[in-house]
C-alpha cells in the first residue's frame, strides 16, 4: 500500500470520529455530563456541635502541718530538774512540761510575800492613826507607796518562778525530747514540740494560670501519700496575696479534719481541686483537621462545606473542646472530609459512631 493511500484512510477516520463527537456534543452528551458533574452531591456524615463546661481537675502536691505547732524554749537559763510527759502524750493548755532549778525563786517569793504583810500592817496602822491626828497625811500617803511597792515586787517574784517551768501553750500532743535531769539548759535550748493535730493544714502552690479560679471556703479533695486509697474532703482555709514570681503560682492552705489522729505533720498529700471553667464548643475527635495554618473542621451551612479554623482547648473521651466560631446546634463533617472544597456541595446524613459508613459516596441533588 503506498504512502498516499495510507494518509487519506487515516484522514477519512480522524473526519469520522470528529463529525461523530460533534454531534454527540450536539445532543447534549458531554452538556449533560457536565451539568451532572456540576449538580452531583458529596454524601458526608455530620454530628452537632454542643455546649460543654470546661471541667478541670487540678492534682498539685501538698506538704501537711499541724493546725497549731510550737517548739517549747525556755524562758530562763537553769537546771533541769523534772520533765512531766512521756513523748506523744496528749496535755491540756496550761498544764506543766520541765521544770527548772526553782529554790532562790521560791525564796523571793516568800521574802515579797512577807513585805506585803508587813507593809499593809504599817498601812493599815497609819489609816487608824490619821484621823486623831497622830499620824501626819504625808506619812498615810508614803506607807501605800511602800504597799504598792512590795505587791509589785511579789508579782516579779512570781513570775520569775513561773519562768522556771515550761508550760503548754495550748492543748495538744508533744513530742520527744533530748533533755534529761541535771541538764543545763539556756533560753536557746529547743526543750520540745507540741502539735495540735485536731486539724492538719496542707500547704500547696496553684499555676497561676488557675490562681483566679478558686475562692476562700472551696472544697478540695486530699489524699495521704501514705494511704493512696483515703480521699478525705477539706476546703481551701488561707491563700496568699500575691504570686510568687520565682514559681509563677499562688501559695495556698486547706484544712483537713484529722479527729482519728491518723496524720502526722510533716507528711505529703495530693491535692484535687475540681473547678468549671468556661463552656467550649464540643465536637468528636476524628472531625479536627490540621493543616498548616492550624487545626480546623468542615461545618455545613446551607447545605455547603465551610471551613472553620479552630483552637484546641481539651480532649475528653473520644471528643475535644474547642475554641472557634461556632454554635450550639452548628453541623459538623465527622467522615467524608477527602476531597471537600470550600462552597462545595453536599448531602448529608447522622454519624453513628460504630457503624461503617462509604465517606465518598456521590450521589444526585
Amino acid at each position: 500500500m503506498s504512502l498516499r493511500l495510507q494518509f487519506l484512510i487515516v484522514t477519512v477516520l480522524a473526519a469520522v470520529m470528529a463529525a461523530g463527537w460533534w454531534s454527540y456534543d450536539s445532543w447534549g452528551g458531554v452538556a449533560e455530563a457536565k451539568k451532572a458533574r456540576r449538580a452531583g452531591t458529596t454524601l458526608v456524615l455530620v454530628d452537632s456541635v454542643t455546649l460543654t463546661d470546661d471541667r478541670i481537675t487540678l492534682r498539685l502536691v501538698g506538704t501537711g502541718k499541724a493546725v497549731r505547732s510550737a517548739a517549747l524554749h525556755p524562758a530562763v537559763s537553769g537546771e533541769v530538774t523534772a520533765i512531766e510527759f512521756r513523748p506523744q502524750q496528749r496535755v491540756r493548755k496550761g498544764q506543766a512540761l520541765i521544770r527548772l532549778d526553782d529554790t532562790h525563786q521560791r525564796l523571793k517569793v516568800q521574802l515579797a510575800d512577807v513585805a506585803v504583810t508587813e507593809a499593809s500592817r504599817q498601812f493599815q496602822r497609819m489609816q487608824k492613826l490619821a484621823p486623831s491626828g497622830h499620824a501626819a497625811k504625808s506619812r498615810l500617803d508614803v506607807a501605800q507607796a511602800v504597799v504598792d511597792t512590795a505587791r509589785i515586787r511579789l508579782q516579779q517574784a512570781k513570775a520569775e518562778l513561773r519562768d522556771r517551768t515550761i508550760f503548754a501553750p495550748f492543748a495538744g500532743i508533744v513530742g520527744m525530747t533530748g533533755l534529761n535531769l541535771g541538764d543545763r539548759v539556756t533560753d536557746g535550748t529547743m526543750a520540745v514540740t507540741l502539735d495540735d493535730r485536731s486539724e492538719i493544714i496542707v500547704e500547696f502552690n496553684v499555676p497561676e494560670a488557675h490562681a483566679g479560679k478558686i475562692a476562700l471556703g472551696d472544697v478540695v479533695a486530699v489524699k495521704p501519700w501514705a494511704q493512696s486509697d483515703q480521699l478525705i474532703a477539706g476546703t481551701i482555709s488561707a491563700m496568699a496575696s500575691r504570686i510568687d514570681r520565682t514559681t509563677r503560682s499562688l501559695p495556698m492552705q486547706a484544712s483537713i479534719p484529722n479527729q482519728k489522729d491518723q496524720l502526722r505533720p510533716g507528711g505529703s498529700f495530693e491535692v484535687q481541686i475540681d473547678f468549671t471553667g468556661k463552656a467550649y464548643p464540643q465536637v468528636r475527635e476524628v472531625a479536627v483537621l490540621w493543616s498548616r495554618d492550624g487545626a480546623y473542621l468542615w461545618r455545613i451551612r446551607n447545605g455547603r462545606a465551610d471551613k472553620v479554623f479552630v483552637r484546641m482547648i481539651r480532649r475528653d473521651g473520644g471528643r475535644v473542646l474547642v475554641d472557634g466560631p461556632l454554635a450550639a446546634g452548628d453541623l459538623v463533617v465527622v467522615e467524608g472530609v477527602q476531597g471537600l472544597r470550600l462552597g462545595q456541595k453536599v448531602k448529608t446524613a447522622p454519624f453513628k459512631a460504630g457503624i461503617p459508613n462509604a465517606g465518598n459516596t456521590s450521589g444526585a441533588s
